[in-house]
């Protein structure tokens, strides 16, 4: 299948190449004497095909004198031009720049430099990464890096007209000079939310690697327009995308396109993030005031980024680039936060930010109970999760700086509760025979050091220096009798270090080449320490300890090539080795973009991925595996997962502030781990074990496929601001049944989906509404009960049968969120306060649903969404 959608994307590419420049074979028969230069260009550029660049004054009072007869394009050119005083430069195929030149110089060899430079915030000094640089006469463009650095090289040395554009900023129309010192352009934020972006041949749009399909650019300062959970969250406004939605009811992550939340990789200034939520999956780590800027490739994703089948997050953090210090402070339903950005000097800046969540403090963790006769007992209630990140930054000059990045975020749950809870919660608060005891903590640590250096006009270097660190604990003590207990503590740690050296070179205004190399270890470790009373006499203790190392090399290649304005291809190759098993893996990448018309343009994409750690958990014991993530890694037994994906994608722009996008994707992945038996349940107290052994012997290779399309348009007018999305799609799962392997739709399997928003901006004011409709999640319904027993037994045991998995539907899923938003100034401090009503029409969705086979029938138990939910958020901002 991969060969397949790569060649068939070459074929595509080829042949509208090939049509582009299809009329440069037509004879060219020129005979002009003494006319006008500015005639015999015009006579040339209709019969050649040729796109020529120059200014009026420069072929003003010439005069040209050319026979020829031929079908050489450049050598029409150069008659042309020969002996007046006008040389052609060739700046890509079927494109020239006309320059001054001696009269017997034929042109295209004189020498070339670059036009670089930074694209700065007029209000902060902070770089601008992903904005727009584009030669409006030449017809060619480019983006900034990620350190805001533009370059467009091999030009001729002259003067141009340079438009410069960014999402959310005035728009600058400038002339530069070629191969003269790096520009610093500076865009103020418009004063209207946002601007319309027109894409240009030869340009980009809003975004470098927008220009193929699945991949989008995160407005962050526009989040705020969503409805949320209390307080802004990156995940959440994702999940407003079409394709987008959360894997399960608690602990579930993100579902992009159909795949498992492991299938995603979550990248935090080029450092991995093994577990990215807090709230059991009701937040996520990232917190959005901290970031710079933040890109999601969905399928296709360029060759830098891999390990993953699914999609790709890549976060940056803001550098504290400010002229001033800046303080905010926010305080939420959910948690408070602040964040502090200043400079230390003129090359070094600083940022600081840090959340914690209150409950704990407001109801207490700790709760003192009497029971009848005086009886006493500490009863315990506590959560909460914070998180820290910082980064500093220091600009040794204009092309080499160094930053340093620290994040560290922790869950900590602390329960003592009666065994026999009930939803009568003033029986919780008193003295128990019968309980149960939980310590469980996850955390995630991440250093960063990134180092980026210009070493030359049209080279650019960036090391980054990474440890990434997972730990979960999972302590327990359950007593459901007065002879029998278990206690338990189970302990999962990852390791992950790694060097990265990326080199970005523009050979010219044609090419872009990429190349890295990535050298990494990875750790994994799990323990196990528990004691098992059956009884007063019988005592059963266990300890394990696995640890599983590996490390991975990997090596990538990328061109970026524009042929002519309108068509832009990207090449590239990712080769890695993964010492588990000496596993060698090569993972081709193509995509395409054409634009047909400045307000139409088509994408295409196809590639390989592959994938080297799965996340598993036990599917038997409730001693170990309850929150923790524990990845394993390929071996010997455990073949890499792999993956192959096609996308395409048209947008347009109907007319002015309407845009319109559709994509459709079909990926399918081999050799990923399913489980056995897709019946078992987490309800016993012992299980297999801890080993790696034990728990892959729970699972075994399947397959999936995954097909779609996806709809998105926007529209905006004045204050309003209008976006809806809709996806329509597949998902299915090749996994063991009772009739040996066979397809099902599996458990993210969502055919149809619809979300809008509508919001108004005021000048202090800001509504916004957003409703989403989409189909119920599969689920397993039972067609029959049975009872097992002996004939003499008095009570057999009742079964379910359930011969097809996923063979039923819950019920649509619907809910509409609302936001209120106003803006003020109070003590010399600017104020948000916001009202998010989560689930305003109180819409009583089911999320999952069980079935108990009883004596006399089934029990089938829903559990529900959220009821309606008034939410508030104050924020301050010095």
């Amino acid at each position: 299948m991969p060969r397949f959608l790569l060649g068939l994307l070459i074929g595509l590419a080829a042949v509208g190449i090939a049509k582009t420049g299809a009329h440069a074979q037509a004879p060219i028969e020129l005979r002009v004497t003494d006319v006008p230069l500015e005639t015999a260009l015009a006579e040339v550029r209709a019969q050649a095909d040729l796109d020529l660049v120059y200014a009026n004054r420069l072929v003003e009072g010439r005069t040209a004198t050319c026979t020829y007869e031929g079908a050489d394009r450049e050598a029409a050119l150069d008659c042309v031009l020969e002996g007046t005083g006008v040389q052609a430069t060739q700046v890509r195929r079927g494109q020239y720049v006309l320059v001054p030149g001696s009269s017997g110089q034929k042109g295209r060899k004189e020498p070339r430099a670059s036009l670089t430079g930074y694209v700065l915030d007029t209000e902060t000094g902070g770089r601008l990464p992903g904005a727009n640089v584009y030669l409006t006469k030449l017809g060619v463009g480019t983006t900034t890096n990620q350190d805001g650095y533009f370059v467009l090289p091999d030009l001729p040395p002259k003067t141009y007209e340079v438009r410069v554009s960014y999402v959310g900023y005035q728009s600058v129309d400038t002339m530069l000079t070629v191969g003269g010192d790096p520009a610093r352009l500076s865009l103020g934020r418009s004063t209207v939310e946002s601007e319309e972006i027109v894409v240009e041949a030869g340009s980009t749009s809003t975004d470098e690697d927008a220009r193929f399909p699945g991949t989008m650019s995160v407005a962050l300062d526009r989040i705020s327009q969503l409805p949320s959970l209390g307080e802004q969250d990156l995940f959440r406004a994702l999940q407003w995308k079409p394709g987008i939605r959360k894997s399960g009811v608690i602990s579930g992550g993100l579902s992009i396109r159909g795949g498992d939340p492991d299938q995603n990789l979550y990248l935090l200034d080029g450092a991995p993030v093994y577990h990215p939520w807090h709230a059991f999956s009701l937040i996520s780590t990232f917190q959005t005031g901290t970031l710079r800027s933040t890109k999601l490739y969905r399928g296709s994703f360029p060759v830098e980024h891999g390990g993953r089948l699914s999609a790709v997050l890549d976060a940056h953090m803001k550098n504290g680039e400010r002229r001033t210090p800046k303080a905010v402070a926010a305080l939420s339903v959910l948690s408070g936060r602040f964040r502090i950005e200043t400079p230390l000097t003129s090359s070094t800046s600083f940022m600081l930010s840090g959340r914690r969540s209150y409950l704990d403090k407001i109801i207490g963790r700790r709760h003192t109970v009497t029971g009848p006769g005086g009886r006493q007992d500490t009863l315990r209630t506590g959560y909460y999760f914070f998180d820290t990140s910082a980064k500093l930054t220091h600009q040794f000059s204009e092309g080499h700086r160094l930053s340093l990045s620290y994040y560290h975020g922790r869950d900590d749950l602390d329960l003592r509760l009666p065994f026999d809870l009930s939803l009568d919660f003033s029986s919780w608060l008193r003295p128990a025979d019968l309980l149960f005891e939980v310590s469980q903590n996850w955390d995630n640590r991440v250093l960063s050091a990134q180092h980026r250096y210009l070493a030359g006009s049209d080279i650019f270097v960036k090391t980054t220096a990474y440890y990434s660190g997972y730990r979960a604990q999972e302590a327990s003590f359950v007593q459901p009798t007065t002879t029998a207990s278990l206690s338990s503590d189970y302990r999962v740690r990852l390791h992950d270090t790694g060097l990265k050296v990326d080199v970005d070179y523009h050979h010219s205004v044609s090419h872009e080449l990429e190349g890295g190399l990535e050298v990494s270890t990875l750790q994994f470790e799990s323990m196990l320490d528990s004691e098992l009373q059956r009884s007063s006499g019988a005592l059963t203790r266990r300890y394990q300890e696995s640890r599983v190392g590996a490390a991975k090399v990997v090596g990538y290649l990328q061109d970026t090539w524009t042929p002519t304005p309108q068509w832009t291809l990207r090449t590239g190759v990712r080769t890695s080795y993964f010492s588990g098993g000496n596993h060698v893996r090569a993972a081709p990448q193509l995509s395409a973009q054409y634009i047909v018309h400045p307000q139409l343009i088509l994408r295409g994409s196809a590639g390989v991925h592959v994938q080297y750690l799965q996340r598993l958990r036990d599917r038997y014991s409730l001693a170990y595996d309850l929150v923790s993530s524990r990845w394993i890694p390929s071996s010997e037994r455990v073949q890499p997962a792999t993956g192959g994906h096609l996308g395409l994608g048209a947008q347009a722009r109907l007319r002015p502030g309407w845009t319109v996008e559709l994509n459709a994707y079909a990926r399918g992945v081999r050799r990923f781990l399913v489980p056995t038996d897709a019946f078992q349940e987490k309800d016993g107290i012992e299980g297999p074990g801890i080993e790696v052994g034990a728990l892959l012997g729970q699972y075994t290779e399947g397959g999936k496929r995954a097909f779609g399309l996806e709809l998105s348009t926007r529209f905006e007018r004045g204050r309003w601001d209008a976006r809806l999305g809709a996806s329509v799609g597949r998902t299915f799962v090749r996994a063991p049944s009772r009739s040996g392997f066979r397809w099902r739709p599996s458990d993210l399997d969502v055919p149809l989906s619809v979300r809008g928003t509508l919001s108004w901006q005021g000048r202090n004011w800001n509504v916004s509404a957003a409703t989403e409709l989409r189909s119920g999640y599969p689920t397993t319904v039972p067609v029959a009960r049975y009872r097992l027993g002996d004939p003499v037994e008095e009570d057999p045991m009742t079964y379910l049968y359930r011969p097809q998995i996923n063979n039923g539907r819950l019920p649509p899923y619907f809910r509409v969120d609302l936001s209120v938003g106003y803006k003020f100034q109070l003590l010399s401090a600017n104020w948000t306060a916001t009202v998010d009503v989560f689930n305003a029409l109180n819409q009583d969705n089911v999320l999952s649903q069980t079935y108990r086979p009883t004596s006399t029938g089934v029990n089938v138990d829903r559990q529900r969404g959220f009821p309606i939910l008034p939410l508030l958020e104050l924020k301050m901002e010095l």
